[in-house]
Order: C-alpha cells, then sequence, then structure tokens
C-alpha cells in the first residue's frame, strides 16, 4: 500500500502518520500492495479537513470530512472508506456467486 499524506495549513507530524497507519493497517490492508491511499489534511480557523482517496485495480472511492477535531476528522473520513470499501467488496462477490449459479444452470440445460 502506498500511503501519501499531505497538509495545507498544516505541518504533518510523526504521530499524524502514525495514527493513519495504524487506523488503515486494519481495513485497508486487505487491498494489497497495489493500493494507493491520498490523504489530504487541511485547517481553516477552527475546521479541520480530511480527504482520503483510495485508487486500485478497477476502482476509486473517496471520502471527505469536516469536523474541530483534526484526529476525528480523520477517523471518520475513514469510517467512511471502509463503508465504500466493504460495499464494493460485497457487490463483487454477489456477482461472482450469481455468475457461478448461471453457469451451473446452463450445465444442467
Amino acid at each position: 500500500m502506498k500511503l501519501t499524506v499531505a497538509g495545507r495549513n498544516i505541518e504533518i507530524t510523526d504521530g499524524i502518520r502514525e495514527h493513519l497507519q495504524s487506523k488503515m493497517g486494519k481495513t485497508i490492508s486487505e487491498l494489497g500492495e497495489k493500493a494507493d491511499v491520498h490523504v489530504a489534511l487541511s485547517v481553516e480557523k477552527h475546521r479541520h479537513f480530511a480527504e482520503i482517496t483510495v485508487k486500485t485495480k478497477g476502482f476509486t472511492v473517496h471520502s471527505k470530512d469536516e469536523t474541530d477535531d483534526l484526529y476525528a476528522s480523520m477517523d471518520s473520513a475513514l469510517v467512511k472508506i471502509e463503508k465504500q470499501l466493504r460495499k464494493h467488496k460485497e457487490k463483487a462477490q454477489d456477482l461472482r456467486i450469481k455468475k457461478g449459479s448461471q453457469s451451473k444452470a446452463r450445465d444442467l440445460d
């Protein structure tokens, strides 16, 4: 997994990187080494923005969140990404099962 962290009006510290790595390591690691993850963090007065884009072979997911706390923004955006990835995975599995049952039905005819 290739992780790119960019900061706008904020310095990216080792603590921020470690937090992202630990949170992403649980779910996004399933995508393998071909996943490209881009995280953009920005601060405007008291608003903290987190944008996360995950690109893999065949699809791209994107999420964005804004709160008063930077870590809460990152966590919320990661939860949104996890939901999108889970939904995509379930759709792919359903499609495989559907195709498998169609081929079995043709064999029986």
